[in-house]
C-alpha cells in the first residue's frame, strides 16, 4: 500500500539535497567563520602586540633608537634610554646638554643585541611618535629563540621603563624586567645617578627622567588640576600635578587620583621647577601603589559609582615626552 511511498523517497532526497557548488561553498563558509577567531588571534603577538613587519638595522643612535637600511628611524617604545650629549660634546657648552652617565654602555649593549641584523616590528599601540620615527617593540633572533630586544635592556640594566602613552601594551611584563635589574642592581641602577628618589631629594634630579617614591600627604583638586602633595609646603615641596584634560585617561580606567591621599606610591618622569620639584603626570601608567591597590571605580547599576579595591592602573610607567 505504501509502495509509492518508497518510489518517491529517492526523488525527496535528490530534491533537497544540496548541489555540489553549494554544499563546497557552504563547507568553505562554515571552514572561513570557523577559522577567523583563531587567525586574528595569531595576528597578535605576545603580550598583544601585533606585527608591524621587519628591517635590517644599520645603525644605533642611542639605547633607545635604531635606524633601518630602509632609511626609518625607530624608537623602541615602552623604554628610555640615557641620554647622550646634546652637540656632540661631553660637557655643557651654550646651554647644550651634558651626557648622562653610561649613555654610551647602554648604546653598546642595543647594539650587540641588533646592529647588522634583521629585526621583527612589533606595535604596542600608535605606530608612530611625534617626531615622526616609527614607535615599536624589537624581536630578534637568537638561534631558535625569539628575543624581546625592549624586555633584554631592561633586565640588563641599560634602560629605565617609559612607556609612551600611545603605545601602553606589554607594560606589565616590562615592569618585572625593569624590577629585576633593579633588584639586583644592574646596569644604570648601580650608578647613584639613577637611584629611585624620595620627595625630598627629587630636586637633585630637576630636568631630567626618574622615579620618586613617597606618600601622598594631600590630593586637592583645583578647578583646572590635580594636584598631589607630598610634604608640608606646597611651595617648596616635591607635587605631582595632573592636567585637567588628562583627566580622562584617568576616568577612562576608572581611576581618580584624589583616592591616592595618604598612600604610598611610586611616580616617574621628567621632573622639572615649579614652586618645589614638580612631575607632571598625563596618564594613570605614570603612577603606582607600593602600599597596595590602587582603589578603582566602577560604575554602579543606576549610574551610581562603588569603591572597589582593584589591580586598576597601577602596572607600568611614565610617557616620554622627550626624544
Amino acid at each position: 500500500m505504501h509502495a509509492w511511498r518508497i518510489a518517491l523517497l529517492p526523488l525527496l532526497i535528490l530534491m533537497t539535497a544540496p548541489s555540489p557548488a553549494e554544499a563546497g561553498t557552504h563547507r568553505a563558509h562554515h571552514k572561513a567563520h570557523k577559522d577567523r577567531p583563531h587567525k586574528e588571534r595569531q595576528a597578535k603577538g605576545a603580550h598583544g602586540l601585533i606585527p608591524a613587519g621587519s628591517g635590517t638595522v644599520i645603525g644605533v643612535l642611542s639605547g633607545d633608537t635604531v635606524t633601518l637600511r630602509d632609511g626609518r628611524v625607530v624608537r623602541l617604545a615602552g623604554i628610555l634610554a640615557p641620554k647622550g650629549p646634546a652637540r656632540g660634546t661631553s660637557r655643557d657648552d651654550a646651554g647644550g646638554r651634558a651626557a648622562w652617565p653610561l649613555a654610551e654602555d647602554s648604546r653598546h649593549a642595543l647594539e650587540a643585541l641588533v646592529l647588522n641584523r634583521t629585526v621583527s616590528l612589533m606595535l604596542g599601540g600608535a605606530d608612530h611618535d611625534r617626531y615622526g620615527r616609527v614607535l615599536a617593540h624589537l624581536m630578534v633572533r637568537d638561534g631558535r629563540r625569539q628575543v624581546w630586544v625592549q624586555d633584554a635592556l631592561l633586565r640588563q640594566g641599560w634602560v629605565e621603563l617609559a612607556p609612551h602613552p600611545d603605545a601602553p601594551k606589554g607594560l606589565a611584563a616590562l615592569r618585572r624586567a625593569e624590577d629585576d635589574a633593579r633588584d639586583h642592581q644592574r646596569g644604570l641602577w648601580a650608578d647613584g645617578f639613577y637611584a629611585v628618589r624620595n620627595p625630598d631629594s627629587a630636586g637633585h634630579a630637576q630636568g631630567r627622567y626618574a622615579i620618586v617614591t613617597g606618600r601622598v600627604l594631600d590630593a586637592a583638586d583645583a578647578r583646572d588640576r590635580v594636584y598631589l602633595n607630598f610634604g608640608a609646603d606646597r611651595r617648596t615641596d616635591f607635587t605631582v600635578e595632573i592636567d585637567r584634560r588628562d583627566m580622562a585617561a584617568f576616568r577612562a580606567r576608572h581611576l581618580d587620583p584624589l583616592d591616592l591621599k595618604d598612600r604610598l606610591v611610586e611616580v616617574r618622569g621628567w621632573v622639572e621647577e615649579h614652586n618645589g620639584p614638580m612631575i607632571r603626570v598625563t596618564n594613570p601608567d605614570q603612577i603606582i601603589t607600593t602600599d597596595g591597590r590602587w582603589p578603582h571605580r566602577r560604575p554602579a547599576r543606576g549610574g551610581k559609582k562603588k569603591k572597589e579595591e582593584t589591580e586598576g592602573g597601577g602596572d607600568a610607567a611614565a610617557a616620554v615626552t622627550e626624544p
